[in-house]
C-alpha cells in the first residue's frame, strides 16, 4: 500500500495530550483547511518535531492520512509567533484568542485559501510591526 505524503504550509492553532507521547494538533491549511494531526513521540526530549509544531506557528507540515487523524511526518518552523511577542502580552492573547474561537468554527476539511492568506498576513504584520 503506497502513500501520499502532503507538504503543505500550516498554522498551528492548538494541540492537546495523545496517549503517552504523543499530541494532537489542531492545523489550518491552505490547501486542506482544517485538519487533525497526530504526531507520535513528540511529548519525548529527543522529538525532532518539538519545536516546530508549537501553538501559533507558522510551520511547513508534511503528512499521511491515517485512518482515525493525519499523521504529522515533518515539520519545520518558519514563524514562531509566540516567541516573537513575548513582550507583546496583549496582542498574543488576542491573537490566540481569535484562532481559539475559528478552530471551532471551521468545519470539515474544506479549503479556505482566503483565510489562511488573511491569517497569513496578520501574524506577519504582527510579528514585524
Amino acid at each position: 500500500m503506497s502513500y501520499t505524503i502532503h507538504t503543505t504550509s500550516a498554522l498551528v492553532l492548538s494541540s492537546q495530550p495523545y496517549r503517552e507521547a504523543d499530541r494532537l494538533y489542531s492545523l489550518l491549511t491552505r490547501e486542506l483547511g482544517l485538519i487533525r494531526g497526530s504526531a507520535i513521540g513528540v511529548r519525548k526530549e529527543h522529538s525532532k518535531l518539538r519545536g516546530s509544531l508549537e501553538p501559533i506557528s507558522l510551520s511547513t507540515v508534511s503528512f499521511v492520512k491515517g485512518k482515525e487523524y493525519w499523521r504529522i511526518t515533518s515539520s519545520s518552523v518558519n514563524e514562531n509567533v509566540s516567541i516573537k511577542l513575548n513582550n507583546n502580552k496583549k496582542l498574543l492573547g488576542a491573537i490566540s484568542r481569535a484562532l481559539a474561537l475559528l478552530e471551532k468554527m471551521i468545519q470539515g476539511e474544506t479549503p479556505h485559501p482566503e483565510l489562511f492568506d488573511a491569517l497569513e498576513r496578520l501574524i506577519n504584520d504582527a510579528v514585524s510591526g
